[in-house]
């Protein structure tokens, strides 16, 4: 089985992480071979244990949110399967593992009866779906035992664990990459009704006469006016009137035209493109897409009217123009950056965006500290000169008092130092 997974899965990425009150399913989209999600389950039942490889998720109908499930989620989610093996010394050990150098996920699975456990380990943080007990050393008993394929044992735990259900076609469900496949086909229709639409436009702003029009009105008014010509014609105006309509709506009309002829070349790259619909194509896709994903996760934006001190070294900090704009702040930042204030005046606070694990120099708390005081006070008391006390705390310390508009908080662990202007 363990061989089987292994070979199935190669290269495959983790999308889903679903758990149950019975064990845990994880869903790989595989890349080679036949390109399509596969299910790797693990049934947790303390007497009868056993992992197996599906091509649908038998308890699609009994998800229940599990601390081992979250923590694949968080370390594990879009990471390739990498292999799997059999830990002998301890019998039927099973361990897989997710990701690249330095970025390894490992799947522990003990299918021992009435010892069954789950172990997730990523960069020495582990967590257990049971307590972690030991095992005993594995003693191999040597006997003759019955040859059972893979696809027998696995109808025999559907029958087991999912009864008439595990009778079920699982032919109606679409693939990712069917699904995506259905996206471009209606994405292709909508592209086509629309250069349809424009080419009809196009066609409407070259037949429009209006310059006809506006010179033989220029040249004999509306004497001997063609009658289709009389529906370009507003006959409660005066002849310069119409003669100027006529010209507008003939500039109009060409301006019109050239932007309709940019935006039908615009939709026939656009349709070429959609017209792609190769397994390589949505590879390249979904690798971008998770390539994008990372990027806006490691990235921070900040939003409302705010005011920016770039510190060097990825260290940036913010400061609002309002009440809600420091609360919006305060909330959107992280444990580990830096609230600033003056301290015993009333003034708007800072956010010093950094690295978990960046230190910043005083000279940078301390050009922050004056930025508070020349921006939060007045040009009088500026003016004056004098030593202001600055606060600054780690946001994961910092609290908005419950109810209070003026945007103030409380704090503790804070670090106190002047600043001389």
């Amino acid at each position: 089985m363990v061989e089987y997974v292994s070979e199935e899965l190669e290269k495959a990425q983790l999308q889903e992480v679903l758990s149950t009150e019975k064990g845990l399913v994880l869903g790989f989209y595989r890349f080679t071979k036949q390109p399509r999600m596969m299910y790797l389950v693990f049934d947790l039942d303390p007497v009868f244990p056993f992992f197996t490889l599906l091509e649908e998720n038998p308890w699609v109908k009994y998800k229940k949110t599990k601390p081992t499930a979250l923590f694949l989620t968080s370390h594990a989610k879009n990471q390739l399967f990498r292999d799997g093996a059999l830990n002998e010394a301890l019998g039927r050990v099973v361990i897989f593992r997710l990701g690249a150098d330095g970025d390894v996920t490992t799947i522990e699975f003990r299918s021992v009866p009435k010892q069954v456990n789950l172990i997730v380990e990523h960069l020495k943080k582990s967590i257990s779906w049971f307590p972690v007990k030991e095992l005993p050393p594995h003693q191999p008993v040597e006997q003759e035992e019955e040859v059972r394929s893979l696809a027998f044992l696995t109808a025999q735990w559907k029958r087991l664990r999912l009864g008439d259900r595990s009778a079920k076609s699982s032919a109606g469900t679409a693939t990712p990459y069917e699904k995506w496949v259905k996206s471009r086909e209606r994405d292709l229709d909508k592209k086509t009704k629309a250069l349809q639409a424009v080419q009809t436009q196009i066609e409407q702003f070259e037949t429009e006469e209006w310059a006809e029009v506006g010179e033989y009105l220029k040249s004999y008014g509306i004497k001997n006016l063609k009658p289709e010509w009389s529906v370009y014609v507003n006959f409660e105006k005066s002849i310069s009137e119409n003669i100027q309509l006529c010209f507008d709506k003939a500039k109009a009309a060409k301006n019109k035209a050239v932007g309709a002829r940019e935006r039908l070349q615009s939709l026939k790259r656009e349709i070429e493109a959609i017209k792609d619909m190769s397994v390589q194509r949505f590879e390249s896709q979904l690798l971008q897409k998770q390539k994008d994903d990372g990027q806006k996760k490691n990235s921070r934006k900040v939003e409302g009217r705010l005011r920016k001190l770039p510190l060097g070294k990825d260290a940036v900090a913010y400061m609002g123009k309002s009440a809600a704009d420091n609360m919006n702040l305060l909330r959107s930042s992280k444990p580990h950056d830096l609230w600033v204030h003056l301290k015993d005046y009333p003034s708007a606070h800072a956010i010093i965006h950094r690295q978990k694990t960046q230190n910043l120099a005083d000279s940078e708390l301390i050009s922050v500290g004056k930025w508070l005081v020349e921006e939060g006070l007045s040009k009088s008391q500026t003016a004056m000169g004098g030593k202001y006390a600055v606060v600054a705390v780690e946001c994961r310390h910092v609290k908005p008092i419950k109810g209070d508009k003026m945007g103030r908080v409380t704090y503790h662990n804070a670090r106190e130092f002047l600043i001389a202007l």
